[in-house]
């Protein structure tokens, strides 16, 4: 993607986004084992950083062209290292999604950061179990990353609703790194 055509594009998602219906999305690393109902998409658009970053924009756009399917991308700007990141997922439910329970999925991925001859390949499972206080999402997988084989990931994280804002905790990494660990909240401004 050229860099002009960037604005653009971003322009087009945040208007597309205004003109449609709209529901909070979940800001978070961890992936969660639902997809949207056939024929229904999102936006979620979101910062990340650590204190006294310039951080990283993300805006992921998802579409489920058929029940329990979803195609999503994703376009992340890294403000401190003035690198930009795209890639491709797909994820199908293994079966019917349901609000309480447990719920599995798998996803397969691609992300490439521009100007760089290579992509990292992600394949993982994904788990997510509702319960009355909140819910549970477990991520294990591997990433083939260009500079190495195979290697492990994994990813847990918890939500919980108090009202209209919802608070989460996450830890994820790789075999070879240090764990990442965030928090966030979400608020809901108006029902739905």
């Amino acid at each position: 993607m050229a860099p002009s055509s960037t604005p653009r594009w971003l322009g087009a998602a945040v208007a597309l986004a205004v003109a449609l219906p709209a529901q909070a999305g979940r800001p978070m690393s961890v992936d969660d084992a639902g997809v949207a109902d056939a024929g229904q998409g999102q936006l979620e658009a979101w910062w990340e950083g650590a204190r006294g970053a310039r951080g990283t924009s993300y805006l992921a756009p998802a579409y489920s062209p058929w029940q329990g399917m979803e195609l999503g991308a994703v376009l992340a700007r890294d403000h401190g290292a003035r690198t930009t990141l795209h890639g491709l997922q797909a994820k199908w439910l293994w079966s019917p999604s349901r609000d309480e329970g447990c719920n599995a999925a798998s996803s397969v991925g691609v992300v490439h950061t521009r100007h760089t001859a290579h992509s990292t390949l992600a394949l993982t499972l994904v788990g997510t179990c509702a319960t009355p206080w909140g819910a549970l999402h477990a991520n294990l997988g591997a990433l083939r990353m260009p500079e190495r084989h195979w290697a492990p990931a994994w990813g847990f994280a918890v939500e919980r609703a108090f009202g209209p804002v919802t608070v989460h905790a996450e830890a994820f990494g790789q075999r070879g790194s240090a764990p990442t660990f965030q928090t966030g909240a979400r608020w809901e401004w108006a029902p739905q």
